[in-house]
Parts: C-alpha cells; sequence; structure tokens
C-alpha cells in the first residue's frame, strides 16, 4: 500500500492507494515543519492519523509538504513518519512539486498554490524549477489567504475599511485590538489566523471593496511570481489551493488582464496525485 499525502500550514490530507484503488483518506492538522517540532508533528500523527492506520501495511510514503523545501525540513518530517511507518520507504517533497504533478501530470506547465500561502514554479514535465522564493506572510504570499487577510486587517485597524463591511465584521468576530495583536504575536499559527478571514470575504466577493482587494492580491502574485519566468505567456499556468478555487471568477479575470493563460484549477493536490501514483 501507498501513502499520498498533501500537506499544507492548514491541513494535511493522507489518502491511502492499493494498487490503483484509492482505499479512504485521513485529514489532519497541517504539518508545515516552519511552525512545527518534532514533538508536535509527533503528537499530530499520534492522535489523528495512525489510530486509522494499519502502519506496518505501508511500503511507500510519498509526503508533499508546505516548507518542505530544505534538507533539515525534509528530514525533520521524514524522521518523524520513520517512527511510525516500519516497513514504508519515504519520500518527501515540497508542496509546489506535488501541485504540478497534479495539475499536469507530465506535462509541462507554470504551477501555482493559493492557500494559506502561495508558490510558484515552473515544470517540465519531471522536475521543477523555481525563480522566486514566496518569502511567507510577512514578506511575501501575495495572493494567498494570508495576504488577504493582512490587507483586510490594516484596513480594518486604520478604520479605512467601508462602513458596511466594518459593522459585519464587527458582528461577526467581535475582536479587540489586543485580541488581534495577541494572534499575530503571541499565538502559533498566525499565518492561519490572517487566512481564516477569507470566511469573511469569500462570502462578499461581489462587493466593490472585496473584488477589489482580491484582484489587487493576484496582480501582486503575478508581478510577484509568475512574470518572472520567461515565456509565461505561452503556457498554460494551473493553480492550486483554496483561494484560487473560492475566487476562480476574480483569479481568471486578473489573469485576461495580464495576457496569462489559465489551465487548471483545483481546490487540492491530492485527487491528481492520487491520479499521478497510482498509473
Amino acid at each position: 500500500m501507498k501513502l499520498i499525502v498533501d500537506s499544507g500550514s492548514t491541513k494535511s490530507s493522507w489518502g491511502l492507494l492499493e494498487g490503483r484503488e484509492h482505499k479512504s483518506t485521513v485529514t489532519t492538522a497541517g504539518l508545515n515543519p516552519y511552525f512545527h517540532t518534532s514533538e508536535s508533528i509527533d503528537a499530530i500523527l499520534k492522535a489523528e492519523l495512525i489510530p486509522f492506520m494499519v502502519t506496518d501495511h505501508i511500503k511507500e510514503i510519498h509526503f508533499y509538504g508546505a516548507g518542505c523545501s530544505t534538507k533539515n525540513n525534509e528530514e525533520l518530517i521524514m524522521g518523524t513518519l520513520m517512527n511510525y511507518f516500519h516497513q514504508a520507504r519515504v519520500w518527501v517533497y515540497h508542496d509546489i512539486f506535488g501541485a504540478a504533478r497534479a495539475l499536469f501530470g507530465k506535462r509541462p506547465g507554470i504551477s501555482c498554490i493559493l492557500g494559506t500561502g502561495c508558490n510558484c514554479c515552473y515544470y517540465d514535465g519531471q522536475e521543477i524549477y523555481s525563480k522566486v522564493d514566496s518569502l511567507g506572510y510577512l514578506f511575501g504570499d501575495e495572493g494567498a489567504g494570508s495576504y488577504l487577510g493582512k490587507n483586510l486587517m490594516a484596513d480594518y485597524l486604520r478604520k479605512t475599511l467601508p462602513g458596511d463591511l466594518r459593522e459585519e465584521f464587527d458582528s461577526m468576530y467581535r475582536f479587540t485590538l489586543e485580541d488581534i495583536l495577541n494572534a499575530l504575536y503571541n499565538l502559533p499559527y498566525p499565518n492561519r489566523f490572517l487566512a481564516s478571514f477569507s470566511e469573511f470575504l469569500a462570502p462578499r466577493r461581489g462587493h466593490p471593496y472585496v473584488h477589489k482587494l482580491v484582484k489587487d492580491s493576484f496582480l501582486a502574485f503575478f508581478a510577484a511570481q509568475v512574470m518572472h519566468y520567461e515565456g509565461y505567456r505561452d503556457m498554460d499556468v494551473g493553480f492550486a489551493g483554496s483561494i484560487a478555487h473560492h475566487y476562480r471568477n476574480i483569479l481568471e479575470e486578473a489573469a485576461a488582464e495580464k495576457r496569462i493563460r489559465v489551465g487548471n484549477i483545483i481546490k487540492a493536490p491530492l485527487e491528481g496525485l492520487l491520479r499521478f501514483h497510482s498509473s
């Protein structure tokens, strides 16, 4: 049996393959090694995954994860998994490689992730090539949920958010300034906190303010990432992630403005990865 994993900053999806058949999927918290220690990863596996697995039946694990872009981070994930899956060979890849395989299979294209965070690469059908680091929620993540939340929160705190949205925001969240600053500077996972405000924005994407906020975010992502690849207008550009999925129409509008050819848009890579690893 094979275990195929799509792990973002917010959640991880673990798909079990037997031959070509998808047997089951387990969902756990995200395992981004930039926000976790080996102890916290171990605690999540023990509580949320292992009770649903016959671990010695797993012979291969292919783990595609946010933050798995360095040798140390790969080894952190690999080592923790090997503590439980004693019969398995384990491969750990960057999540953008998983998105590329899910979006394009063995065809070339530009692969993008727009979820809690963002990423982008050129995929030649076998390997990925990256020109620009995403830089995370502090310095980058244009187009991602954390970026949308950060800009929404800035307008809210500066009191430049339109009055009708401000009233709805206050009614929905009832935050004090202390609550917000504590979530950003003292509590774990500030990127998830910021990205969570997509739940407020998505149902209101027809509002002129929200439409502009989201479109400007996608335009910033294209400028920071996609447009650095030579010949980007001549290739399909595919997108994976909840933000790309929920704001698809605005994403396509922004892409048309920059003459970017949109390929597949998928909410999550797991289905495509299961297809890739069963073929």
